[in-house]
């Protein structure tokens, strides 16, 4: 049967999951909004580039999940989430982890440019290279991070540390400016994204330990998927802006994460999921503009 370009095209984005691709932007601005809160300068160039190493590092991430969760059988049986596109047909395993490869290839490169563009410190090779690796890494490999209950830290450290930290680093040695990171702001950013991770581990709990995906859902239960999903909220959203006074305006988005959360531990059926993912994604993107407003004109 022939597909038309319409429906293949349509396939490919659905492939990409565009629900979590917020969490490919949201660290870029808030490290734009890091650097311009401290030079006063926003090198637009620099700022497109790392944009679009982040959404190629995302997009690709999410085409070898798909491929490598088939593959080991995680996502055959979906009752409560979204299809995806490899394990039910739309897309060949072949095409999906060579578009994945490309892409990640692709974001290695715009890496390179990037750290050149910038003047940045070579050490950056290494951290372009890691991003690669743990893309695959997360589900695919010997030792798949999702797999063994790791995928939380991984969220954290990459959506958080690296992605905030990395960006704020290129833009304020591109302008020649010193570095000072802000941790503390980086992990608000790593954990408000690591809730749409807790929400797919809930939701697919009874599926993953089918297949022997020990999430930390799976090893400790439902419940300790919604002590995950507080925590991130609280920490976001009141921990970090009491350490760090600068944040104080994302506290704004408590409300909303308290929404989710019992949006969260309601949640029974697709459609419930659905939604609380989808809230989930609007929280964070709340979070990020809240984020950038607090630094961006500090």
């Amino acid at each position: 049967m022939t597909v038309s370009p319409g429906e293949t095209v349509r396939r490919w984005i659905l492939a990409a999951r565009p629900k979590t691709l917020v969490a490919s932007l949201i660290p870029v601005f808030a490290g734009a909004s890091l650097a311009y809160g401290s030079t006063g300068k926003l090198p637009l160039d620099l700022f497109a580039l790392a944009s679009v190493f982040s959404f190629l590092i995302q997009i690709g991430t999410n085409f070898s999940n798909d491929y490598f969760d088939d593959l080991r059988g995680a996502d055959r049986k979906r009752e409560l989430g979204p299809s995806r596109a490899v394990s039910s047909g739309l897309i060949s395993g072949k095409s999906m982890i060579r578009t994945s490869l490309v892409l990640l290839t692709l974001a290695f490169a715009v890496g390179v440019v990037l750290m050149e563009a910038s003047g940045a410190s070579r050490q950056l090779l290494w951290v372009g290279a890691l991003s690669v690796i743990f893309a695959i890494g997360y589900t695919g490999g010997p030792f798949p991070l999702a797999y063994v209950g790791l995928g939380d830290l991984f969220v954290v450290l990459f959506f958080g540390f690296v992605a905030v930290c990395g960006t704020h680093y290129v833009l304020v040695v591109g302008v020649g400016e010193i570095w000072e990171p802000n941790w503390v702001a980086a992990l608000g950013i790593g954990l408000v994204i690591n809730n749409l991770l807790v929400v797919n581990n809930t939701r697919d709990c009874e599926e993953d330990k089918l297949v022997a995906k020990r999430t930390l859902v799976v090893r400790f239960g439902r419940n300790f998927g919604l002590l995950l999903y507080a925590v991130g909220v609280v920490g976001a959203t009141l921990v970090c802006p009491l350490l760090e006074k600068t944040m104080m305006p994302v506290f704004l988005v408590f409300p909303l994460g308290v929404v989710c959360f019992v949006k969260l531990a309601k949640a029974s059926t697709r459609k419930d999921y659905g939604s609380t993912l989808s809230l989930t994604a609007v929280s964070i993107l709340a979070y990020g503009l809240l984020f950038a407003l607090a630094f961006g004109g500090s």
